[in-house]
């Protein structure tokens, strides 16, 4: 995370204290693997090279590394940084991306997943207000574990946590409010509903996909499925019926900006009669003339097309826009918008529309899915005529029992705790540490047992689902190398008594193993428990959760408060060609700025308190350049004044003398030197980094 300070300009130097609110992901061979984004942060790729960013649109591919209908989120570029807005990331899901220059997917592994993770409003000692019906709740003991519950269930947007009730546990699907009542050991959390405005240049895009009968534009196509064929147009062709999607795509900028994708696609089943393909572009084949947004200003785009549907026939029709500009400030901007059609299809046969009215006042209309026959009332079933004649007559009728339990079970839950002789099940496990919490002290405490825990809840009534089986898959782990400390297996099968059985509620999963976990060796271990059951057909009985736990590769913290890393590099004309790669041309340009770059940066986590006083920052050069051998920066920029550098917060002095390239014979070897205090007091920090320009040769 880094944060902008001013800048302050000195003769041939410039300070230029910066730091962007977000997450920098280093794009080039074997990025992180799994980057996490808070929600509304913003995520920049600092390219090495030249690559693009490909943005996959299922995770199969990502992992095939398939570019074939992927978003372009940037096209080749070399040595640039650019940022996707947080705004666009406001949404929990999961982003997959890679590069497909020179085929660098493949070949140096440069693919990453991005997931977007809550941030919450964090209300303590007080339960969040009764208003809402929770989606879920679990006797879960802790607000750390209903935390990971709601963090597992895309469609949590906060929970409230309360010790008096056995269900502690209440997930929402809305945002929740604090109750105002105080009560010890409560929690009411919110995740963000909505992104705060952006200031800097940028640009922004709305997009939005609508469908209604072409013939009659106030009937929307999907409310008008529900009614096929009882509301069948007049001029429909037997099932076949004409619809018309409105696209409107609505970018706003604040600079001079570039449309570098426009696309529409179709998803799902093919219409019956269509005039577009399937993939779409406004840019190639018309709707985007010119692609440049000149300044700040609003760019519309306006498009609709028809296509014509067999409402006889079952289908799923998905329609998807999607748009990204890039602004002249490197910032990338998406938006996408899609449409969704369910068609329940008849067969072919279009019944009468006669109705019966049942005893509890419901009007059903016959069943083209059952030969046109009308579905059962529970009894003492009323026919109603339809020729005008008010005659009525009775019958009977019986209805079948539906299942309304879904699968009967949640998704489900994986963590990660350290082995501390914790006693009975994982659930009522308290004061644990989570693994991915853990610092080594030192070498001694570097390999340490782990138990990874499962935790699948059951509904309290029997389901009509089957479990299939329940697996647990570990992808990286420190096994691998090490097969003595694998004595499970992978995948690892659990409750296998209870395979091809009716899931109900005494047939939880609460359980763990341990694992030895080498914490001084960098490595990502995923894990994931799968467990897939049989819903009979109708719906998605295949649920997972996932734990990826990140060891630093570090023998422990530092013995001091020191937090201060810094850096120094060189730059021809504070461009991309480094001072020590630069060949002068024939034509004699050899006097050349040569850009020297100082870089701070306090490593301790943004908010942590950990600020650093920097009392002395020193460059030693010998020879003849300006400023002289010896320059106190300190002295230059602030009159000898202590400055104070935030925690997370980086500073950049850039000072830039002429060297000439030609003639010059020597060494130019640069010392830069930083003296720091923490806050604490405890401990003076120093630090020094050495840079060489060799021009003998």
């Amino acid at each position: 995370m880094h944060f902008t300070l001013p800048t302050v300009s000195v003769s041939s130097l410039t300070l230029l204290a910066s730091a962007v609110n977000g997450v920098t992901i280093d794009w080039t061979a074997n990025p992180e693997e799994k980057v996490l984004v808070p929600q509304c942060e913003d995520l920049t790729f600092a390219l090495t090279g030249t690559h693009d960013i490909q943005n996959f649109n299922k995770k199969g591919r990502f992992k095939r590394c398939d570019f074939s209908s992927s978003t372009v989120m940037l096209g080749a570029t070399s040595n640039e940084e650019v940022t996707m807005t947080g705004q666009d990331f406001l949404k929990r899901k999961k982003y997959y991306y890679g590069c497909d220059v020179n085929d660098h997917c493949n070949t140096i592994n440069m693919k990453t997943l991005v997931e977007v993770i809550p941030t919450y409003t964090k209300t303590e000692n007080q339960p969040c207000s009764g208003s809402l019906t929770p989606i879920k709740t679990f006797p879960l003991p802790s607000v750390e574990v209903c935390s990971s519950a709601c963090d597992q269930k895309k469609d949590c947007m906060g929970f409230s946590f309360d010790p008096d009730e056995e269900k502690k546990c209440h997930l929402f699907d809305s945002v929740p409010t604090p109750s105002g009542q105080t009560k010890a050991g409560a929690a009411c959390y919110a995740a963000q509903t909505e992104c705060p405005p952006i200031s800097t240049p940028h640009c922004s895009i709305d997009t939005e996909v609508t469908c209604t009968l072409n013939d009659d534009p106030t009937k929307e196509c999907s409310e008008f499925a529900k009614t096929f064929p009882k509301e069948a147009p007049a001029n429909a062709v037997g099932c076949e019926v004409m619809l018309k999607y409105d696209y409107k795509l609505t970018a706003t900028t604040t600079e001079t900006s570039t449309w570098t994708w426009a696309t529409r696609t179709r998803k799902g089943d093919e219409p019956a009669n269509f005039a577009r393909p399937r993939v779409y572009s406004w840019l190639d084949e018309g709707g985007i003339t010119d692609p440049t947004i000149e300044g700040a200003s609003t760019a519309p785009l306006a498009s609709s097309e028809t296509v014509v549907v067999d409402f006889c026939k079952a289908g799923k029709y998905k329609t998807l826009a999607e748009a990204v500009v890039q602004s002249a400030s490197n910032t990338i901007c998406t938006s996408r918008d899609q449409y969704k059609l369910t068609v329940r299809g008849v067969d072919g046969v279009v019944c009468a529309l006669d109705t019966i009215t049942c005893p509890n006042g419901d009007i059903l209309s016959r069943d083209p899915a059952n030969d046109c026959q009308f579905p059962a009332c529970p009894v003492n079933l009323v026919v109603g005529e339809t020729d005008g004649s008010g005659q009525q007559g009775t019958g009977t009728g019986t209805s079948e029992a539906q299942n309304r339990d879904g699968c009967g079970f949640d998704d489900p839950i994986v963590g990660c705790v350290m082995a501390e002789d914790q006693a009975g099940l994982p659930m009522s496990w308290v004061g644990t540490t989570d693994c991915n919490d853990y610092v080594p002290v030192n070498e001694n405490d570097c390999v340490k047992q782990v138990r990874y825990t499962y935790y699948v809840y059951h509904g309290n009534e029997p389901s009509g689902s089957v479990l299939i089986d329940s697996l647990r898959y570990r992808d990286g782990s420190y096994w691998e190398t090490k097969p003595e400390d694998n004595p499970h297996g992978n995948p690892r099968a659990y409750r296998e008594d209870k395979w091809g059985t009716t899931i109900g509620p005494e047939s939880w999963i609460d359980t763990w193993e341990g694992e030895n976990v080498d914490f001084c060796k960098a490595s990502s271990v995923n894990t994931r428990f799968e467990y897939n059951a049989d819903g009979g057909g109708l719906i998605d009985c295949s649920k997972a959760g996932e734990y990826t736990l990140v060891t630093k590769g570090v023998p422990g913290p530092p013995t001091t408060d020191c937090s201060l890393e810094i850096s120094l590099s060189c730059r021809i004309d504070d461009g991309e060609i480094p001072c020590e790669e630069y060949n002068s041309p024939a034509d004699g340009d050899c006097s050349r700025t040569a850009t020297y770059i100082h870089v701070l940066q306090n490593m301790a986590p943004f908010n942590s308190g950990k600020d650093l006083l920097l009392t002395s920052i020193t460059r030693n050069r010998p020879g003849d350049v300006p400023h002289g051998d010896d320059f106190d920066f300190l002295d230059d920029l602030y009159n000898e004044v202590p400055q104070t550098l935030q925690a997370a917060f980086s500073m950049t002095i850039k000072e830039s003398p002429t060297i000439n390239f030609c003639t010059d014979d020597t060494n130019y070897v640069t010392t830069f030197n930083t003296v720091s205090t923490p806050d604490s007091g405890t401990t003076q920090c120093e630090d020094e980094v050495m840079y060489t320009l060799d021009l003998s040769s």
